[in-house]
């Protein structure tokens, strides 16, 4: 596990009271602690994550607002409840998580009690808050004061971060088109160009790859980006390979990033930029300031999304190794899953910690280079923690168990995948009823969004609708998106499912498929596949979802009394096709 660094309760309890004699010092009635690194990364070390240190919470998403005079506030989404709850426990005079769920947003939610507990002073740090937060938080505090570059290090003790692996250049058959070829396809002109600090984003158009961050298979850098050449701006200590460095249209520029507004002001005396598109959710407001100082407000452009309009359409080299990542990772789920299997019936005493490294075990067999997201191996219970991931060597596996294996790696190319299967113990045993009900009415949401047939421009809301109908008939929902994004990074933007999605599907997409039904005390069903977007192959101007995942379906959790004949006939062609490769339960 990578959870390995972790800090006491009395040491959280010490860090926020040292946080709020800050605040007292600067004025402050609030603070705002963000979830990101400089870069706004999903995925942060806890070493590097800030809301760690005096929350104790770790889930990858969740943000913090600290009054200066009541408890320090966790905002935390569906994914989170229960595992806030249980992390939280023993903080709970000190923090209080913030339960978000519905329509509102842990933006909205957050603003709207700066607003209610009067926080007329905010703080923030520049460097981990996005310029398009705080917008939000502008508008919601009479005054929001930035924090002094490493002004917190110096009250809180932060733990270094482990040296960085070389960035490598990736060859031509596992990324598609060179570095010019994307660049002269999105900027119609020399004068134009873009600021980018999405890692995944500067990975693609570079073509490198360097798993600086754990589940990530980037690098750390921010980039320049112009028709005619990238500048990439990394770390001194930041090792390239030579590939890297000879690459044409690449410039590898070795700086502290405090010492970029210099390098910047090099480069634009001698482009004369004339535009310089940003992303403002994806742009913290400490290198937007920069980017003023730089090129001025006039020459600024917002461009919403940044590169994932092109990035997440993926061409056909990209899809080729996708798949080809993905049937190594169908193979280690299913040895992962047979193995538990075979260990119960061979009645071995096997753990969800096992489970945990077992699964990483199969996947390195398969040849993958890293994870792809921290494993989520939930027995019984603690399936019903959406995003569980501290698996317990003294939770037993028993043969009448449920178990949630939601797991995912990167192969050659470092492309991420990412699947959830829930199974059975012993297949040949019979599951309580609630059981099988809450994994076929997961399965009859799958089938449906993965059977969908619609129109270009369709909006992700519509087969997010699709994975939900079977189960809020009886009385069912789930408190996650029905899927997101899938490329460089296993969290892609581009293309969403959820009930309030209004990003269009277009062809060439991959996207995730993962509805659920969770139940504390119980379990939890997830049933994940992931698909690209294809021209339907009958129907003229409609698209279709082709799926990348073949694994088959835990015959003993299905009541087939439960599936009408089209359902039934999906199953039996989905899975004829795992028998074919191998990966069928039956």
């Amino acid at each position: 596990m990578k959870k390995s660094f972790t800090l006491s309760n009395q040491t959280i309890k010490s860090n926020i009271q040292k946080l709020k004699k800050l605040m007292t010092e600067r004025g402050l009635d609030g603070l705002y602690i963000s979830s990101f690194d400089p870069f706004l990364n999903e995925y942060v070390p806890l070493e590097d994550n800030h809301r760690y240190y005096i929350t104790g919470f770790t889930g990858s998403t969740a943000e913090v607002l600290v009054p200066l005079n009541s408890k320090v506030r966790l905002y935390v989404d569906g994914r989170y409840h229960e595992q806030a709850d249980k992390e939280l426990e023993a903080l709970k005079d000190e923090v209080e998580v913030v339960k978000v769920s519905g329509p509102s947003s842990i933006s909205q939610e957050l603003a709207r009690d700066v607003r209610s507990f009067g926080l007329r002073k905010l703080g923030h740090e520049p460097d981990r808050t996005s310029l398009e937060f705080l917008k939000v938080l502008a508008e919601s505090a009479t005054d929001v004061i930035s924090l002094e570059a490493g002004e917190l290090s110096g009250i809180i003790n932060f733990e270094p971060l482990p040296p960085l692996k070389e960035v490598q250049f990736i060859q031509r058959e596992w990324r598609g088109r060179d570095t010019l070829e994307k660049t002269r396809s999105i900027f119609k002109t020399d004068k134009e160009g873009m600021f980018l600090t999405a890692l995944d984003s500067i990975a693609w158009l570079t073509n490198c790859r360097g798993y600086h961050l754990p589940y990530l298979s980037s690098f750390y850098a921010k980039a320049l980006v112009t028709k005619e050449k990238v500048f990439v701006f990394v770390s001194p200590e930041t090792p390239i390979s030579d590939k890297a460095k000879k690459e044409i249209g690449l410039e590898f520029i070795a700086t502290p990033f405090q010492l970029l507004p210099k390098e910047l002001d090099r480069i634009q005396n001698h482009l004369h930029l004339q535009e310089v598109w940003f992303d403002p959710s994806m742009l913290n407001s400490g290198d937007f300031g920069m980017l003023i100082k730089v090129f001025g407000t006039d020459r600024l452009r917002e461009k919403m999304g940044g590169l994932y309009e092109f990035q997440s359409i993926k061409e056909p080299v990209e899809l080729k190794q996708i798949q080809n990542s993905f049937k190594k990772a169908d193979k280690a789920i299913f040895n992962t899953i047979k193995w538990v299997k075979n260990s119960l019936k061979e009645n071995k005493r096997i753990t969800e910690l096992d489970l945990y490294e077992e699964t990483t075990k199969k996947y390195r067999e398969q040849g993958a280079v890293e994870q792809s997201f921290n494993t989520i191996a939930g027995v019984g219970p603690n399936g019903s923690i959406i995003h569980y991931g501290t698996p317990s060597d003294e939770v037993v596996i028993k043969d009448s168990d449920m178990i949630l294996l939601d797991s995912g790696g990167y192969f050659e190319g470092g492309w991420a995948t990412d699947t959830t299967r829930t199974f059975f113990g012993d297949s040949s045993k019979k599951p309580d009823p609630k059981l099988t009900q809450m994994y076929t009415l997961t399965l009859k949401g799958l089938l449906a969004v993965q059977s969908a047939v619609f129109p270009e421009g369709t909006k992700g809301v519509v087969l997010d609708g699709l994975a939900r109908s079977a189960m809020r008939k009886k009385g069912y929902d789930y408190n996650h998106g029905t899927g997101h994004g899938v490329g460089i990074h296993v969290h892609e933007p581009g293309v969403r499912l959820s009930t309030i999605s209004n990003v269009p599907m277009k062809m060439g997409q991959v996207v995730s498929m993962e509805p659920g039904i969770y139940i504390p005390g119980l379990g939890g069903v997830r049933l994940e596949n992931i698909a690209w977007v294809d021209k339907h192959p009958e129907y003229p101007n409609m698209l279709c979802l082709v799926p990348l995942v073949y694994i088959g379906f835990e015959p003993a959790l299905i009541d087939m009394g439960l599936l009408n004949s089209e359902e039934k006939l999906l199953l039996e062609a989905y899975e004829a096709e795992c028998s074919k490769r191998g990966t069928s339960f039956r």
